[in-house]
């Protein structure tokens, strides 16, 4: 009896549950969860149609039908008869994918160098691609601002996925609601009209339930979990499951830049703007748009079918007295001012995420710039991505830590390290090298690793280096010669050239490779 006291006082609470499953309902992040992930995979012709269709309308009276298509006419037997279908807008709508170009951004540029590991080799990691990862929780970072990654241990291995807003809440403290009590993933499933059922997996700190609920708005009440999870060493509470070998925390929060999405409501309608202006000004929909012609009432008919068609004479449409003109209908785009309205837009949506053309390789001035050149015009989009960086990389080292001790019983020591972005050119090296040591700030060492002309044997043949100021000068007599080189394929050839004759004037061993 104290036994199953014991287990029931260890559950959440139902009540909290039912509580942070309704407070959930009502955030952004989750009403607005399926409109970003469209728009992260390309799909903003989908996301803005109804948009699109209206904006259309607007604009050309009214030629789109309820269904999304727009009339067409043909010439059959002498008449001309609009199509029973039409052609569809949404086969017209010019989608926009800067949104989707800008996620895969942050994470091409967090994962352009190989992230660094002191466990590379440890048989629990070695299977991971760590820059994969990075890339991927990067991405679901991006558009939904936050995700799970749940840790997974079975037959001695350990594996871990990423779980969207979508489908986990937060169990906030009652009296902080800045911590977290607990984290709930489920599937709802529909019973009926009024009722549905939660199937849950409830994580807090050393502790993992599988249950399932029926609620209403008002209402929550436990039924058995539909799965037999006893094969899996889970074992059975009540109506439900847990993991009695629980240990810390099995799933680990990772948030975006100060919690949100990417996708604000002021960016996303931007690209909203940028989708319908495009697809105002397509040449697609101007071709579909073309034959539209504007027909007083009076000479239109409807057949038996409900097509409606315009009596013609030898391909002349024949008016009576009183019916008016006949004549094309101009749907006339402003497409210069259209242009620089776009640009405008495109600027203020680079200037919220953070990027700019250059980021996505797009150099306007046309000329190569330095990587401190670079690094000075991406210095926004830079602090960044190693801020959204750090977050996930944090997050994962947790989740491993978690499976290492889970598996093994005891903490590694484990490092996981980001690389620069951006790495210096040789002329800028050589700049940094030569007033470093002029000035005593830099060590021979230092200078030698920093440039990194040794190769793999760097602290070995340092430590042949001749502890001389006839060195030291040698050094940066030619560190002179080659800073003065302003061209940096030319600096590399040179110092190609010159890279034995470094050593040898350094006292060093030249080995071949």
């Amino acid at each position: 009896m104290e036994k199953l006291k014991s287990l029931w006082e260890f559950r959440m609470e139902k009540t909290r549950i039912l509580k942070a499953y309704n407070d959930y309902l009502l955030t952004d992040i989750y009403k607005n969860c399926d409109k970003y992930r469209k728009l992260s995979d390309g799909k903003s012709a989908d996301v803005f149609f109804n948009d699109v269709k209206a904006r259309v309308n607007l604009e050309y009276m009214g030629i789109v039908n309820k269904q999304g298509y727009m009339s067409t006419y043909s010439m059959s037997n002498g008449s001309l008869v609009s199509d029973s279908k039409g052609c569809s807008l949404k086969d017209l709508v010019a989608s926009n994918g800067i949104l989707q170009a800008t996620t895969r951004l942050y994470a091409e540029y967090a994962t352009s160098k190989k992230l660094i590991t002191n466990q590379s080799e440890f048989d629990l990691i070695k299977e991971f691609d760590f820059d994969d990862l990075l890339a991927k929780a990067m991405i679901i970072q991006s558009w939904s601002g936050k995700m799970l990654l749940k840790g997974v241990t079975q037959n001695d291995r350990f594996s871990f996925y990423t779980v969207t807003p979508k489908d986990y809440f937060p169990i906030r403290n009652g009296y902080n609601p800045k911590l977290i009590d607990g984290y709930v993933i489920y599937n709802l499933s529909k019973d009926d009209k009024t009722n549905k059922t939660l199937i849950c997996e409830i994580y807090e700190l050393d502790s993992i339930e599988y249950r399932a609920y029926k609620i209403t708005e008002n209402s929550i009440n436990e039924v058995p979990y539909p799965f037999d999870l006893s094969e899996n060493r889970m074992i059975v509470d009540g109506l439900g499951y847990r993991d009695n070998q629980a240990q810390g925390w099995a799933v680990v929060e990772i948030e975006n830049i100060f919690g949100k999405s990417d996708y604000n409501d002021d960016l996303v309608a931007n690209v909203r703007e940028l989708v319908i202006g495009d697809t105002l000004t397509s040449q697609a929909f101007q071709k579909v748009a073309n034959p539209l012609l504007q027909v007083p009432d009076s000479i239109v008919e409807v057949d038996t079918n409900g097509r409606s068609t315009v009596r013609l004479d030898n391909r002349v449409i024949t008016l009576s007295k009183d019916d008016k003109e006949v004549k094309q209908v101009q749907l006339e785009t402003k497409t210069q001012e259209w242009k620089l309205h776009k640009e405008d837009i495109k600027n203020e949506v680079y200037k919220q995420l953070g990027v700019n053309d250059l980021a996505f390789g797009i150099d306007l001035g046309g000329s190569i710039a330095s990587g401190e050149a670079k690094r000075r015009s991406l210095e926004r989009t830079i602090a960044t991505v190693e801020s959204k960086r750090n977050k996930c990389i944090t997050g994962i080292k947790n989740i491993v830590l978690w499976g290492y001790k889970k598996l093994k019983g005891k903490d590694i020591d484990l490092q996981i390290e980001a690389q620069d972005i951006l790495s210096l050119s040789l002329t800028e090296k050589m700049a940094i090298v030569v007033q470093g040591i002029q000035n005593n700030l830099m060590s021979l060492e230092t200078a030698i690793k920093f440039l990194g002309v040794l190769g793999k044997d760097t602290d070995k043949e340092i430590a042949k280096i001749k502890a001389n100021v006839m060195y030291q000068e040698k050094l940066i007599n030619i560190m002179n010669t080659l800073a003065a080189i302003t061209r940096e394929e030319q600096l590399q050839v040179k110092l190609e050239e010159l890279s034995k004759d470094i050593m040898k004037d350094l006292g060093l061993e030249v080995k071949e490779e």
